[in-house]
């Protein structure tokens, strides 16, 4: 969390028009101060009039213009949900001492800081990782919001962020928390686990951390329960420090008495603080009106309020001063799941266009009603989200928080669908059109870190009993899942949708939604028995349904099941089922899938001549669909493989090896981490076989560290365990 230079971009323009600090500050209108913390980065997020006004003082073209107002708005995706290290961090002196004091020791427990609402703890607790000069990593446990994340769900996030996001976190519990105790033994990062609601969500991680990694948890609550070697409660500031803080925030103001009543009537929160100092600094109040404001608004709020009023006044004013559709942005920004989000998602309750949607949250950052975080993403106080659910009902009637996140929910799924079509093979090539999502990367990026959003969308869908959006959710993701099989929700997901499609009487999405629960059953749980019962299930219906599309995607996966279950002599009477039902609907595409699995059933029954001939079928067949289309590249890693294990069993190593090449090829161009070593476990194989000994453990230990220790979704498992198991046999330790 090291200080950006941000600024250096300020300097250099500056010193080049050949201005002194003091000179531009007077032609911008700005403090002296203002200029210099921007350039030593010390503001870590100018507010944007400042800096138009500093730009039109410099007369710089429109590019540096876009330059400087990028100034604090982007950090590398490790670091895009953190809270920023403030410059202007005051007080709390004996606090820090204590938790510095314990972070210099041998952290044995972690360091609780509690304390109500707004009060600054997850502040506090970044700057005293900042003091402590420790790199760290940030997970927002959204304890205050309707869906917190599991312990499962902050294993799995911690081991994203300690390897830079490279690494898919295990989906099982162990070996999530046996993968993040190895990361911190090695990285010694410390961990900031912000709102946490019980101590459930952090114990593993506490657990886990050894010797020398910090652990800080905020929360509302002391945790009573959970084992820390520093319990710290952080209260309101005290009355020096809360106006010493303003005069931090506004310092052209410092000499003005009204300031010290502003602090009075902010109560010592910090929130309220900021927002105040924040109003006064955007010049839109002097300090006399913004404290006469906020007098009449706590006589308003006091006869429905107590506790708090000061507090919420000091919301209600700098609201109350936002123009139209800001105001309706800040509004609508209470009915977003997940703990950050970017200019696309805040925009999408009200159904605003980016750039409209983006200069609303940034004049809410200006004010201090909306935080930024890193990656252009921005995150709303809790507070500050009940204050706005508030005035939904206040100001635009009961039923308008249901429209808004109705219109939010439709707004993600659209978008999930475009991204997920880029996977399908019947539309990939069309889809590259869509300048978004025309690179596969840039889509799954997109499914991937937008998942909190999208998720809470599918499961709202869910439990209002939208049907069809539900199965075309499901039915969309089909292809996206081979390339995500650790996300670890799959089986939940394609669970639901099978509900749904009974529910509508919808019988043939209702067989293939089986089919793809089968999928997951098997790659993500490795449960090959329930697999063969979903299927066996989706067999029935497909039989009742009487159509041969339905009934040929059932026989395939029921053979699919039987072929994991070791059973290739169950499976072959299923697979010739399928390819009579395919031949007579001709789909040619289920044909390929048919044919490769006779290949794999073939091999599994020593037939290997005959399951090579049926793999060399197989890739004939997908030349006629081109690269372009991701299922096929799928099959034709699978089919390679196949031809590389059946040649080995043969004795054929340099056929294995070339198809071995080709697969690694393949899987390595459609980042399928997976496949990739699963054709370097089949080349190490032929290299051990052609007296290559030194080349296949070389292929061994890099197919290894591809999938990487402890990864546990069910394919990766087995992959990892075969290499292992080849490079014992190639040190001659095994037989």
């Amino acid at each position: 969390m090291q200080e950006r230079p941000d600024g250096e971009l300020l300097r250099r323009l500056r010193t080049t028009a050949g201005r002194t600090l003091a000179d531009l500050a007077d032609a911008a209108h700005v403090g002296v101060r203002t200029l210099s913390d921007i350039e030593r980065g010390v503001a870590r997020r100018p507010q944007r009039a400042t800096i138009e006004a500093i730009a039109a003082a410099l007369g710089v073209t429109s590019a540096e213009r876009d330059a400087l107002l990028s100034i604090g708005r982007a950090r590398p995706s490790t670091e895009a949900s953190a809270p920023d290290v403030v410059g202007d961090f005051t007080g709390r002196d004996r606090e820090l001492g204590r938790v510095l004091d314990r972070l210099r020791g041998a952290h044995a427990g972690a360091v609780i800081v509690s304390g109500g609402p707004g009060v600054g703890k997850s502040t506090f607790a970044a700057e005293a990782l900042r003091v402590r000069g420790v790199p760290w990593i940030h997970v927002d446990l959204g304890g205050q919001t309707a869906a917190p994340l599991s312990a499962l769900d902050v294993l799995r996030r911690l081991v994203s962020l300690a390897t830079d996001g490279t690494e898919e976190a295990p989906v099982i519990f162990d070996a999530a928390a046996a993968r993040w105790r190895e990361l911190s033994a090695d990285h010694r990062h410390a961990v900031l686990l912000d709102d946490a609601g019980s101590e459930a969500q952090v114990r593993p991680v506490v657990d886990a951390a050894g010797p020398g990694v910090p652990v800080i948890v905020t929360s509302r609550s002391p945790l009573a329960g959970l084992d820390a070697g520093l319990r710290l409660q952080v209260e309101p500031m005290p009355r020096a420090d809360g106006l010493a803080l303003l005069e931090r925030i506004v310092p052209d103001a410092a000499s003005e008495p009204a300031l010290a009543a502003v602090a009075e009537h902010c109560a010592g929160i910090p929130l309220a603080l900021r927002i105040a100092g924040s109003r006064i600094a955007a010049r839109t109040d002097d300090v006399d009106g913004f404290l006469g404001a906020m007098r009449a608004e706590e006589q308003r709020l006091g006869a429905l309020r107590h506790g708090d009023r000061s507090v919420e006044a000091a919301f209600a004013v700098s609201y109350e001063r936002l123009p139209s559709v800001t105001a309706q942005v800040f509004r609508s920004l209470a009915v977003i799941d997940g703990t950050s989000f970017d200019a696309r998602t805040g925009g999408a309750p009200l159904g605003l266009d980016d750039v409209t949607a983006e200069d609303a949250l940034e004049e809410l950052v200006d004010l201090g009603l909306v935080e930024p975080r890193g990656g252009n993403r921005y995150h709303v106080h809790d507070l500050l989200r009940a204050f706005g659910a508030d005035r939904i009902d206040a100001e635009d009637g009961t039923g308008a928080s249901r429209a808004l996140r109705e219109r939010l929910h439709r707004s993600v799924l659209s978008l999930l669908d475009r991204a997920a079509r880029r996977f399908a093979p019947e539309t990939a090539r069309r889809d590259q059109a869509d300048p978004e999502f025309a690179d596969p990367a840039a889509a799954k990026r997109w499914i991937t870190g937008e998942v909190d959003h999208w998720w809470a969308a599918f499961r709202a869908a869910v439990s209002g009993g939208l049907h069809g959006d539900v199965i075309r959710t499901a039915t969309g993701l089909e292809w996206f899942s081979n390339l995500w099989p650790a996300w670890g929700h799959w089986y939940e997901l394609f669970g639901d949708a099978v509900d749904a499609a009974h529910a509508a009487d919808d019988r043939a999405s209702a067989v293939r939604l089986l089919g793809l629960q089968t999928w997951a059953a098997l790659m993500e749980r490795g449960d090959r028995t329930g697999a063969l019962e979903l299927a066996t299930r989706g067999l029935t219906d497909a039989r009742a349904a009487d159509d041969d599309a339905v009934s040929a995607s059932a026989e395939y996966h029921v053979a699919w099941a039987h072929l994991a279950l070791r059973q290739p002599d169950l499976a072959l009477p299923h697979i010739d089922a399928a390819i009579d039902g395919n031949t007579r609907t001709g789909d040619d595409a289920a044909l390929v899938q048919c044919r490769s699995m006779a290949g794999a059933a073939l091999h599994l029954l020593g037939r290997h001549a005959e399951a090579i001939a049926s793999f060399r079928a197989v890739l004939r067949d997908l030349e006629r669909v081109g690269e372009g289309d991701p299922g096929a590249v799928f099959t034709r890693v699978v089919a390679l493989e196949e031809i590389a294990k059946s040649a080995n069993a043969l004795g054929r190593w340099d056929e294995a090896r070339d198809a071995a090449d080709a697969g690694f090829g393949a899987a390595s161009a459609l980042s399928w981490d997976t496949g990739a070593a699963r054709a370097l476990r089949q080349r190490a194989e032929a290299l051990l076989g052609s007296g290559e000994a030194d080349g296949a453990r070389r292929d061994a230990e890099r197919g290894i560290a591809l999938v990487d220790a402890d990864r546990a979704d069910a394919q990766a498992a087995v992959v990892l365990g075969e290499l292992r198991a080849l490079l014992e046999r190639i040190d001659g330790r095994a037989p």
